[in-house]
């Protein structure tokens, strides 16, 4: 019976036995080709080839604080809270001085532009924070679902020592554009608006001129002639010391040509110790009578109602020219600050890029020289 030792026929494979192939001698594996990253030595593979999946967060768990917090939303209060306190002070109170007039009516501008602007700051900051806190936990979440380290390139081994997670990227704050002296810039704009425009306000409202007389001072109950002019016709009014809760205390009349009367005041105005009470109607130029009746305390004047109407128009155009300021002051704050955060974060993230990239290529080529 012939065996191998013989030289007889070799055995053919067994049924389910894969066929043999002997590998020649002096042969050798093909060399992997230029660029291939080299296999993980065997201490770093996976000692369980099925991932465990990421921790899921318990319903209780507390999410990450993101700053800023939302206590700054309630900075949106000042708005409404201030409005109120206005409303109370400038109701039923015809006697109001202009200056809290004035207040009354700017505070509560000035208080929605500030709320609006914090409000919208942090509302976009802490969005944009939770996108990203969202995104790396999801992320994440992949990544360890799928058994990929963080930070790993596309094709590289699983927990290899070469491409282990890259570590948290800095970008210093000078070498992000633009500059954050912009955001000061832009925070300063609308206390700067509202400083400009309180100063226009101020500076009218320091050129206060008194009230040209016209007739001699009444004291008390009397009488006094005076001239009106043609040019004077429509500009005077009655003057008095007593405050505006003192009217009923005196009583005052015009006689003379043309059925001259007195009117309701064209606009309110003080001037030291006179304040204007009512308006004078004359229709035709000529002498007149005033005839006044109080107690001796008080004093009436006919007196040119130019200054009054002039103080009033510098008035207005003071609060219009504060208005406008702090509006303005307002958009480019706000269009400045959001302009700003915007480009600085996509600047950011452009330069973080770009360094994990360096990263990247300098990692492969210390495993791969060049010519190797």
């Amino acid at each position: 019976m012939p065996t191998p030792e013989t030289g007889g026929p070799t055995p053919g494979p067994q049924p389910g036995e894969p066929p043999r192939n002997p590998t020649p001698p002096g042969h050798q594996p093909p060399r992997p080709p230029q660029g291939t990253p080299p296999p993980p030595s065997p201490h770093h593979l996976p000692q369980n080839p099925v991932p465990e999946p990421p921790p899921r967060q318990e319903a209780g768990e507390r999410p990450p604080d993101v700053r800023p917090s939302r206590l700054w939303y309630w900075v949106g209060a000042l708005f409404p809270a201030n409005l109120l306190v206005s409303i109370l002070l400038l109701s039923d109170n015809p006697d109001a001085s202009p200056g809290l007039i004035v207040g009354g009516i700017l505070t509560p501008i000035l208080t929605f532009m500030v709320s609006t602007i914090t409000c919208l700051i942090v509302l976009l900051i802490r969005s944009s924070r939770l996108s990203r806190q969202r995104a790396e936990r999801a992320q994440r979440e992949r990544a360890a679902t799928m058994g990929v380290p963080m930070g790993a390139p596309v094709g590289a081994p699983a927990f290899h020592p070469a491409y282990g997670p890259p570590p948290r990227v800095e970008i210093p704050a000078k070498d992000i554009r633009p500059r954050r002296r912009w955001m000061v810039v832009g925070a300063l704009a609308l206390p700067l608006g509202i400083v400009l425009g309180a100063t226009a306000f101020g500076t009218g409202f320091s050129h206060h001129q008194p009230p040209e007389h016209v007739s001699q001072v009444v004291r008390g109950s009397g009488t006094t002639t005076f001239e009106v002019t043609e040019e004077q016709t429509g500009s005077l009014g009655l003057f008095s010391n007593a405050e505006s809760d003192e009217e009923y205390r005196f009583s005052c009349a015009l006689d003379g040509a043309g059925t001259p009367r007195f009117t309701e005041k064209v606009v309110g105005f003080s001037h030291e110790e006179w304040r204007l009470v009512q308006s004078a109607t004359f229709n035709t130029p000529g002498r007149y009578i005033l005839t006044c009746d109080g107690p001796p305390d008080l004093e009436y004047v006919i007196a040119d109602t130019d200054a009054a109407v002039a103080y009033d128009n510098r008035m207005l155009a003071g609060v219009g020219v504060m208005m406008l300021s702090g509006i303005t002051g307002f958009v480019v704050s706000l269009v400045l600050l959001i302009t700003v955060g915007v480009k600085r974060g996509e600047h950011r993230r452009r330069l973080v890029r770009e360094y994990q990239a360096r990263a990247h290529q300098a990692r492969f080529q210390g495993h791969h020289p060049p010519g190797v």
